[in-house]
């Protein structure tokens, strides 16, 4: 299992959004949290789109799945994603504003299981004065 720390690309797409992007043999998985500028302590909403080195969506995906963590602290949660269109999406459960390390799974049919990691910092949504969306 090939596993490979996403570059740290913090998009200004939105003062919303996270969006942070890793590579891993040909294919770009690309990760947006909806939150108040960072990931905040409770629910943010995160969406996960997938793209083989020529730009396209990879239909023929036999496993695909997310576990985070509290920065090198066990147990990994794991985040149930559902398929919208050609991104997959879940709610990432913060618990505590910490470093964490989030780990996008996924197998494509007759092809080895490649992993991406990010790891980002949260912090605890009463500084901002805001619920996530």
């Amino acid at each position: 299992m090939l596993v490979l720390t996403a570059l740290l690309v913090a998009s200004a797409a939105s003062a919303e959004n996270l969006v942070m992007t890793g590579y891993v043999d040909g294919y770009k998985v690309t990760m947006a949290v909806r939150a108040d500028n960072l990931p905040a302590v409770g629910p943010n909403q995160t969406t996960f789109d997938l793209r083989d080195a020529s730009g396209r969506d990879v239909p023929d995906i036999a496993d695909i799945g997310v576990t985070y963590e509290v920065a090198g602290v066990l147990p990994r949660r794991n985040m149930p994603l559902s398929k919208a269109g050609t991104a997959y999406t879940g709610i990432l459960n913060i618990y505590k504003a910490a470093p964490y390390d989030l780990f996008f799974v996924f197998e494509r049919r007759g092809e080895k299981q490649r992993v991406v990691r990010f790891s980002f910092q949260t912090r605890d949504n009463t500084q901002s004065g805001q619920q996530n969306r």
